[in-house]
């Protein structure tokens, strides 16, 4: 690698920031606030997606970490559990549509968690249960395996149809594996020879996943037994195989985005992931905040009644992508498959506001302004700043931030296209909005620039 100074590359980052800070627009979408590379760049415009957390613990309906909270062996949790794992209502058409109607534009699934159960007929022969006698899936282990059905590929082959992209969540650690013992929160390691195994392993799972589904996301999680050299049975994941597992990801499929928990906290993978928190200011790389609706990834019949309402779930949207972030929203579908009640209300309701809004989100790079409005949040896009109005104003004056040195061409309703009065003077755009609150969650004013 060449250290000497880069002249043409510091020229380039200079451009860049002189066209955020100015706000300089052309056509196409506004620079990010952060290098997205040319395989990102439809993850970074889309800014919306569908989690799915699904597995053996759905039929349980205590969560996903059910096993380790509640101490419960492999193998019952195995023989009680996972073994009565009967999917048959799982209807992928219908989840994807969900989602296409909540305005999202790509979906994870966990095809193996935590618990170990793969989601797929894995053919990786040491993932079997307590026995040893059967692979651990959802084919070869639970009662489904009887109707021959693949629901990985029927939900790849539905998001596919509807125009939108697939992407799997692996779990690094593994409960059910005979390599591993659950200790506190996460795993201990048998041997160094059981840990050289696994690793090899996992990566044999990985191309299967890979072969067989072709994602264009890989979400990895369960990396928190990791130090950053130097392992231990009980820390035995490091550094080092984070960044081995993002190469050899990128050797299955070179265009695939690999979400940083191939190892937390040394900035490796192709972007960050906050979970259930937004970060106060913008991240320096692309970002993605991971949420779910009541507090539950997996299917949890205690927090059932306990759903954000859709105004929260639409707010947390619009503040993440003003911080020019993605929002991966998770539905925890019950153990027959089907989803719940809470989950499709609140994507009928996010659509509805997304079917008014949405050019507000898409594409758009966050606030070009260092500070918070007390009414809402902005976005931006070519050359239009998305005022979203959350408090509606008293008086019926809105004061917005201008553009240093550019020209307002219109402001209008994005919902309807209706022009509203404004007075542009010196930093502030004032304008006269209509009496009432179009939208309660948020109703977005266009600022047209020239």
């Amino acid at each position: 690698m060449k250290t000497g100074f880069n002249w043409k590359r510091k020229l380039l980052s200079l451009l860049l920031l002189f066209c955020l800070l100015t706000g300089l627009a052309g056509s196409g979408t506004m620079a990010h606030a952060y290098n997205v590379p040319d395989n990102m760049k439809w993850w970074a415009d889309d800014k919306f997606g569908m989690f799915i957390h699904f597995g053996s613990y759905s039929y349980f309906g205590h969560g996903e970490w059910a096993m380790q909270t509640e101490g419960i062996s492999k193998e019952t949790y195995q023989k009680t559990i996972s073994a009565k794992f009967d999917p048959e209502k799982f209807d992928a058409q219908e989840i994807v549509s969900y989602a296409k109607k909540a305005g999202m534009k790509y979906l994870v699934f966990t095809a193996k968690h935590h618990e170990g159960l793969a989601m797929w007929d894995t053919k990786v022969a040491s993932f079997t249960d307590t026995t040893g006698q059967k692979i651990y899936s959802l084919q070869q282990y639970t009662p489904f395996g009887k109707t021959n059905r693949d629901i990985i590929m029927e939900l790849k082959n539905a998001c596919q149809q509807a125009g939108i992209h697939f992407g799997l969540y692996y779990s690094i650690i593994d409960w059910n594996h005979s390599s591993q013992t659950v200790e506190g929160d996460f795993t201990k390691m048998a041997s160094w020879e059981a840990r050289t195994a696994y690793i090899a392993d996992m990566k044999a799972q990985l191309k299967e996943l890979v072969d067989t589904y072709d994602p264009e996301i890989m979400w990895f999680d369960g990396d928190w037994t990791y130090k950053k050299d130097n392992p231990t049975l009980k820390k035995w994941w490091t550094k080092q195989d984070g960044q081995d597992l993002y190469q050899y990801m990128k050797s299955l499929k070179s265009d695939i985005i690999v979400n940083e928990r191939v190892c937390r906290s040394f900035g490796l993978g192709d972007f960050e992931c906050p979970e259930q928190s937004i970060p106060e200011k913008a991240l320096s790389r692309p970002w993605e905040t991971c949420q779910t609706m009541n507090n539950a990834w997996g299917y949890k019949k205690d927090c059932e009644k306990s759903y954000y309402n859709v105004r929260y779930m639409i707010q947390d949207l619009v503040e993440v992508a003003s911080k020019d972030g993605n929002y991966l929203l998770n539905i925890g579908p019950k153990g027959d498959g089907t989803m719940t009640a809470g989950s499709r209300k609140i994507l009928k309701g996010i659509g509805n506001w997304m079917n008014r809004y949405g050019d507000s989100i898409y594409g758009t790079s966050g606030t070009p302004f260092a500070k918070k409005p007390s009414w809402g949040r902005y976005t931006r896009k070519d050359n239009v700043i998305y005022a979203h109005v959350m408090k509606w104003p008293k008086d019926q004056k809105l004061v917005t931030k201008k553009y240093a040195g550019k020209k307002v061409k219109k402001v209008y309703l994005l919902q309807n296209g209706k022009k509203l009065k404004y007075n542009a003077t010196g930093k502030k755009v004032i304008i006269k909005m209509p009496e009432k609150k179009p939208d309660k969650a948020d109703t977005v004013i266009a600022v047209q620039y020239q």
